[in-house]
């Protein structure tokens, strides 16, 4: 019973602030604004007819998708460096990855402009998924980091007694057996990434529009079809997790041999 008890305020938070607002999306998404009656369609025919959707899809897929790659290239050397070093050398380490985050991320942002107007660094796509990648790179890191941990080490000794080389090795035990943490780092890179809206306007002085952005303008002119895009992406956010859980049925030990 005092266990109960003790769970109450943490079930009402995520009641309030979890729950209701989901439930909120799901309600206005399917709510026609013109005359309020319940139409499943009607938000998404009157987002068919923005012009500017369209460009911003496909630069919130770019923005998303480059950052997620570029966060993959960078973070898994990374991870699987740390699995290797000594604990008090780790420590140091993660610790550098991780303090940026104790920083407010709009002041970071901030910086890093200021950074591209010192260097006459033009402003566009480039800077934006370079502050993306600047901001979600620690997202990369860690699932990569904790999955490659808890590998076990007598897979990969099993491998090179069998005559695999450690290339090869890295590549048939290491990597397949890492996905859960691909998987979970590129889910945790991918969504913020096109949802964002404040890098974006700072990293191109306003000159493109991500979903995140687009959102944000809309929902001053129509709250319905805000809504209708939030429920598109959480929809993409629910395949995401049900393919990292395909991945990952171990419980995070790790992925399987191909």
């Amino acid at each position: 019973m005092f266990k109960k008890l003790l769970s109450l305020p943490y079930a009402l938070f995520m009641l309030l602030f979890v729950l209701l607002p989901l439930v909120l999306i799901l309600v206005f998404a399917f709510i026609d604004a013109s005359d309020g009656t319940f139409d499943l369609l009607a938000n998404f025919k009157e987002l068919a007819k923005e012009d500017a959707l369209g460009k911003v899809v496909k630069n919130s897929f770019i923005a998303g998708f480059s950052t997620s790659a570029i966060c993959l290239l960078i973070g898994y050397p990374i991870a699987y460096y740390l699995t290797k070093k000594e604990f008090n050398k780790k420590g140091v380490m993660i610790g550098l990855f991780i303090a940026p985050m104790w920083v407010n991320f709009l002041l970071r942002m901030m910086a890093t402009k200021a950074v591209f107007s010192v260097l006459g660094v033009k402003l566009g796509m480039g800077t934006v998924i370079f502050g993306l990648t600047y901001e979600f790179l620690p997202f990369m890191i860690m699932p990569l980091y904790n999955t490659l941990l808890k590998i076990d080490k007598s897979y990969i000794e099993g491998a090179g007694d069998l005559g695999a080389t450690p290339t090869k090795a890295f590549w048939k035990v290491t990597v397949p057996l890492s996905m859960p943490g691909v998987i979970s780092g590129l889910t945790m890179v991918m969504i913020p990434s096109v949802t964002t809206f404040a890098v974006t306007e700072i990293m191109s002085n306003g000159k493109m529009m991500l979903l995140g952005d687009f959102i944000y303008n809309l929902k001053a002119d129509s709250l319905n079809m805000a809504a209708a895009i939030s429920f598109v992406l959480l929809l993409f956010m629910i395949a995401s997790m049900v393919i990292s859980n395909k991945y990952d049925k171990d419980g995070g030990k790790g992925g399987r041999l191909w």
